[in-house]
């Protein structure tokens, strides 16, 4: 006997050891839930089965009442295999000569559909036999529910319950009612021949027995029973969402066949469609086909919404993910730039960025409105987006640094040399994603929060006090027009943004930044297409600020981070620390690092006669009859430009007769600013064109009298211009006013035919 019992129990460890498992190796779909676990987006699995992965999440318990009770009663009893359903099924098929029923449990049929649904015969059911009692051994029922649940077919290419409840009712499975948890039970035992749609009287039999037999056994109550009866049946499957349609494919790319639950929040995604789609109307009129807008968490850099693209939109480039596309920037680095350099102590909040007509080598950067503020303090400068005193503050800075800056600042696109791109980057001439941009502005509003947190390790380079005063920059930027007057209302909100507009009006990009979020739009063409009124603030920034509505209300501003800031006495006038000669100026915070900037080089102590009508030296003027005046003085051609738009500037009297300052300069060149080297202009037929010079002087009734080497020119009143016509080579202009003062420089012309 005890020979025997081994015997057989060894053949029974045997048998158990050649059973193959309850595995499934099918692939599954791709799925793309919100925070909130809200469907946005699914990929077809590769085989062409809506196929979800499976979840760990409990099955309702709508669909295991209405399964158990349409499929195997005594589940939660037997070991895997039912004999007396099995021994019904035996006789009913001989009875009818054919296969009607085989008296499966819910386990043998798992069994079944691990095997990929294999013909039918003695051997099979044996088989299905054997992996249901091994699997009733090593697996909870529950888990033998979730693999059926799983797997099933639900008609069609609908595999598995949440594929099919998102497919035939566009409802996760926990919101099922009793009428849909009941057509999904009964769905499985004929898919081929019952799915919605097709023989639906017999569908809806089916499902309506399930529920009297479910109000029968008490399971559900009689009302409930009567109102599930009047529930439409589906009438075929149903597209499903398709909320985050760029989301999802970059979700797809990376974790294919995967399920996952995503930072996206559901409605602020729906709405977000809503109003993008308004807006791309909108923008079509213009000839504007495009647009991209990402909203940031900045405590965890994840996205709240994401559009890739016009929502909808099927053709002319609306596949295209534009938020991870490389577009032209524009203006949109400018607060980074102005961040470096306070970060750097290379200026101050309000130092004076020279705006005047420049001319690098060629290149000729202009303001958007073409006109010129001579010196503008150099937040003005961001808030006003003025090109001129960005790039002049790039070349200040350096382009070889700023790119280091970008570079740590997260951006991967900028892939180029520093003189690839020149002093063109700081005006769009490189390129960047959305994404990118979005998580840079977000890494400094991180910066900002976190400030006082000493184990907080900050992902951009800048300190907090660079910015903190980049951000109030970036709030000092007018509205839009249809949101004038902003701040006098109750429900005003800060925000710091900017917008910037590519070379040739091909990318409009707007950004905004609040301690819990950031906005980041574009709108243009994908391929590539300039609109005349393709512009940041005329196609980006009103779908800006029409998100921004759509976020928590937070009125609450950054932290200043005070344990960040010097104190220095400030000349009121060029944004300099004050020297003895300022005579207007006040204790104002600055970045720590700005203790090392200059102090102010426009004040000077101007030696005057006792009416101030002229200036005068000791040595032509009695000396106790002189008065000493602290006078703001700017450079020529920065004067030239200043006094236009600041009526209250007072240029510099002239010398009393008699009188001469030797040192002081009167004359400037405005343009060509690259006066070392200057290239002939070519025409596009290959004839060379004149060089224009533009010249500034004090005084506004100055003559100047033009020279190259030696031979008069001509001379020129109140706008000083002249055109040359040099040969290549080396040359000396000299400009002469009318008072014998003398300025002379040695240019090299270069002709660009012989390069």
């Amino acid at each position: 006997m005890k020979k025997a019992f081994w015997t057989v129990l060894a053949l029974l460890v045997l048998l158990c050891l050649l059973t193959p498992d309850m595995e499934f190796r099918q692939a599954s779909s791709t799925v793309v839930f919100s925070a909130e676990h809200e469907l946005l987006g699914a990929r077809i699995a590769p085989d062409g089965q809506w196929r979800f992965p499976a979840s760990d999440r409990p099955l309702p318990e709508k669909y295991v009442q209405a399964l158990i009770q349409y499929e195997d009663r005594l589940f939660y009893c037997h070991p895997g295999v039912n004999p007396l359903a099995m021994g019904r099924a035996l006789l009913l098929n001989i009875r009818h000569g054919r296969n009607l029923s085989g008296g499966s449990t819910i386990t043998m049929q798992v069994a079944r559909l691990a095997r990929g649904q294999r013909s039918r015969s003695l051997g099979e059911k044996l088989v299905e036999i054997l992996m249901a009692l091994k699997a009733e051994r090593f697996k909870s029922k529950d888990e033998i529910l979730a693999l059926y649940a799983a797997n099933a077919p639900f008609g069609s290419n609908v595999v598995g319950l949440e594929a099919a409840s998102w497919r035939y009712f566009k409802l996760p499975p926990e919101d099922l009612s009793w009428a849909e948890a009941a057509t999904l039970a009964v769905l499985p035992n004929a898919p081929s021949l019952l799915y919605p749609g097709r023989r639906d009287q017999l569908l809806k039999n089916k499902r309506d027995r399930l529920l009297q037999e479910l109000c029968r056994r008490g399971i559900i109550e009689q009302t409930d029973y009567e109102l599930a009866l009047q529930e439409p049946m589906p009438e075929r499957p149903l597209p499903l969402p398709e909320t985050a349609v760029h989301w999802t494919g970059h979700i797809h790319q990376y974790h294919p066949g995967e399920q996952l639950q995503t930072s996206l929040l559901a409605d602020l995604q729906s709405r977000g469609n809503q109003v993008a789609r308004r807006h791309h109307r909108r923008l079509a009129e213009e000839g504007i086909c495009n647009l991209a807008a990402l909203i940031l968490d900045v405590e965890s850099g994840e996205p709240l919404l994401y559009i890739g693209n016009s929502p909808g939109l099927k053709d002319k480039g609306g596949q295209v993910d534009m938020i991870r596309a490389e577009r032209s920037t524009g203006s949109i680095l400018k607060p980074l730039l102005y961040a470096a350099m306070l970060n750097e102590g290379e200026i101050l909040p309000q130092t004076l960025i020279r705006d005047t007509p420049v001319n690098y080598t060629g290149y000729m950067p202009r303001n958007f409105d073409r006109n010129f503020s001579g010196a503008v303090p150099a937040d003005k400068a961001l808030s006003r987006s003025l090109n001129v005193p960005a790039v002049e503050m790039l070349q200040q800075y350096g382009t070889s640094r700023f790119l280091d800056v970008l570079k740590s600042c997260g951006f991967s696109s900028f892939r180029q040399t520093a003189s690839h791109y020149g002093l063109s980057l700081i005006l769009g001439g490189g390129e960047c994603r959305l994404q990118e941009l979005a998580s840079c502005y977000a890494a400094m509003a991180r910066t900002l929060n976190h400030y006082h947190d000493s184990d907080y390790q900050a992902d951009v380079p800048f300190s907090p006090a660079a910015v903190w005063f980049t951000m109030e920059a970036m709030r000092q930027l007018s509205r839009p027009e249809d949101r004038a007057g902003w701040q006098y209302y109750n429900s005003a909100r800060p925000l710091a943004w900017k917008t910037g507009t590519s070379f040739g009006f091909r990318d409009a990009w707007a950004i905004g930044v609040t301690p819990r979020y950031v906005i980041a739009v574009w709108a243009g063409n994908a391929d590539g297409e300039g609109r005349p009124r393709l512009t940041g603030i005329l196609s980006a920034a009103p779908l800006l600020f029409d998100l921004f509505e759509l976020l928590p209300v937070e009125k609450d501003w950054f932290p200043e981070p005070l344990e960040e800031f010097s104190y220095a006495e400030i000349c009121a006038e060029s944004g300099y620390k004050a020297s003895t000669c300022c005579p207007h100026k006040s204790t104002r915070p600055i970045p720590a690092r700005g203790e090392k900037t200059g102090i102010c080089p426009y004040h000077r102590i101007v030696h005057l006669s006792a009416d101030g009508r002229f200036q005068v030296r000791a040595d032509c003027y009695p000396l106790s009859d002189i008065r000493h005046d602290s006078c703001f003085v700017l450079p020529p051609a920065m004067e030239w430009y200043y006094r236009r738009q600041h009526p209250e500037y007072r240029s510099l009297p002239p010398m009393m007769p008699g009188c001469r300052e030797e040192d002081r300069q009167q004359m400037e060149i405005v343009s060509p600013r690259n006066l070392s080297e200057i290239y002939i202009p070519v025409d596009f037929d290959g004839q060379r064109k004149m060089v224009v010079f533009e010249a500034a002087h004090r005084q506004t009734d100055a003559i100047i009298y033009w020279h190259l080497d030696e031979h008069y020119l001509g001379c020129t009143r109140q706008w000083h211009q002249m055109a040359l016509a040099p040969e290549a080579g080396l040359h000396r202009l000299t400009l002469i006013d009318q008072d014998g003062q003398r300025l002379s420089l040695q240019i090299r012309f270069l002709d660009r035919s012989q390069n």
